[in-house]
């Protein structure tokens, strides 16, 4: 019996106790402060009141805007001020920041400013957008290279955690490109070897040479891509001793991953275009790029395997009447190669007919009688364009080695220049 008089009279304090304390809130502005935790019980009390008394609990200066306004029911039974502040502000849809000891309550969004070190703006802004609430507002500025973001408060963590996340160095690759241009030829001459010997001297005579013949026939290869792994010089001397090789050009274009890089060799033709609207009627200036050109993409995983899109282009044309017209050989492809790993691209094969004549000058140009003198050669030539593609990931063993290699190469042309200087 003793036993369940104590209990009942343990409950009965514990009842007490808490009413003296609920009754202690209600006297004292319904918040009391107790060993640093908060009591509150509040119904439809006005929130810019229940701000005042935080202020107090919190021992912060609070100002809050003029569009704060509206009724807040709040029960607290032991919670940090500054936590209880801060989900009453949530729960009403408010937004505030502190600066200087001071918080800043308003119904408006907050605005932040984020300069990053490495990513461009434009490149975060999209996947910024898909975290955000509705109402919120990202701007871009890749010239000072800033994110400036208005949204609600409670956000700013997560958001400042994501833009830290992604504003990483990006992964960098130099590439290295041979564009060789292979020949072959095949066509008819057509022409008349005419001879004329005096017939009481053997010794006077009058000829035609070279303008007869047929030219012999070479066959070009079909389409081809494949990796080489031995050295590409030797690979090139084995296709010059067979064919006609033009070297068009060796670039070495340095671009980061997911960003295309691009070359042109050729030219590029302007034209008008007219574009027209209900408003008005403008013309724009476009261009028609021909010529023999390439677009690399490359993409570089963790492991260190670069993906590559390749897109050689070989191509002429012209500009008849403001309307672009082209011929175009090109192809598409998608590679995965390791560093310093050669991709080679080939069968990009152009025709291109020409009409040679060779002759005796002044003979080969007369009417009719100008056929005896006049050799005409057709030659259909066809030009492939091989591709030769080189990726290097640009780490600082490779920037010592190319910078290693530069200085060697410079001592060694300051020896030789010395040499000859001496001799």
């Amino acid at each position: 019996m003793k036993k369940n008089q104590i209990i009942r009279f343990g409950l009965l304090l514990a009842g007490l106790l808490w009413l003296g304390i609920a009754a202690q809130a209600l006297a004292a502005d319904n918040l009391v402060v107790k060993e640093g935790k908060v009591y509150v019980n509040l119904k439809n009390a006005d929130v810019k009141n229940v701000l005042q008394l935080f202020a107090k609990a919190t021992r912060k200066n609070i100002i809050a805007s003029s569009d704060v306004s509206g009724e807040v029911t709040v029960t607290f039974v032991g919670i940090t001020p500054t936590a209880g502040l801060e989900a009453l502000l949530r729960s009403q849809g408010l937004d505030w920041f502190e600066e200087a000891g001071t918080i800043y309550v308003s119904n408006k969004k907050i605005m932040r400013s984020y300069y990053l070190e490495y990513a461009r703006p434009s490149d975060l802004a999209g996947m910024v957008k898909d975290i955000l609430p509705s109402g919120s507002k990202v701007s871009v500025d890749d010239t000072y290279n800033a994110l400036v973001i208005q949204t609600s408060s409670d956000y700013l963590p997560r958001l400042e955690k994501l833009i830290k996340e992604l504003d990483e160095p990006p992964a960098q690759v130099m590439i290295e490109v041979k564009m060789i241009e292979v020949k072959h030829t095949d066509g008819d001459t057509v022409g008349l070897d005419a001879t004329y010997t005096k017939p009481d001297n053997a010794n006077d005579v009058a000829q035609t040479t070279g303008l007869a013949g047929r030219a012999t026939a070479a066959s070009a290869q079909g389409f081809y891509a494949h990796i080489v792994s031995g050295d590409i010089n030797a690979y090139l001397s084995a296709l010059s001793s067979t064919d006609l090789v033009n070297t068009v050009a060796t670039p070495r274009i340095t671009t980061i991953s997911n960003k295309e890089a691009s070359i042109l060799i050729g030219q590029k033709l302007g034209y008008r275009s007219t574009v027209i609207t209900d408003q008005q009627t403008t013309q724009q200036m476009s261009f028609l790029e021909v010529g023999t050109s390439l677009k690399i993409t490359p993409h570089i995983s963790k492991s260190g395997l670069i993906r590559m899109v390749v897109e050689p282009k070989i191509s002429d044309g012209q500009i008849v009447n403001e309307l672009p017209q082209e011929n175009t050989t090109e192809t598409r492809n998608e590679v995965i190669v390791r560093d310093g790993q050669t991709f080679v691209i080939g069968g990009l094969i152009k025709d291109k007919d020409t009409q040679t004549d060779y002759g005796i000058p002044f003979l080969m140009n007369i009417p009719v009688l100008g056929a005896f003198f006049r050799k005409t050669v057709t030659s259909k030539i066809k030009q492939e364009l091989l591709v030769f593609v080189t990726p290097h990931l640009i780490t600082s063993q490779y920037l010592e080695s190319e910078s290693n290699t530069m200085i060697q190469a410079a001592e060694k042309k300051a020896r030789d220049d010395k040499a000859r200087l001496i001799h």
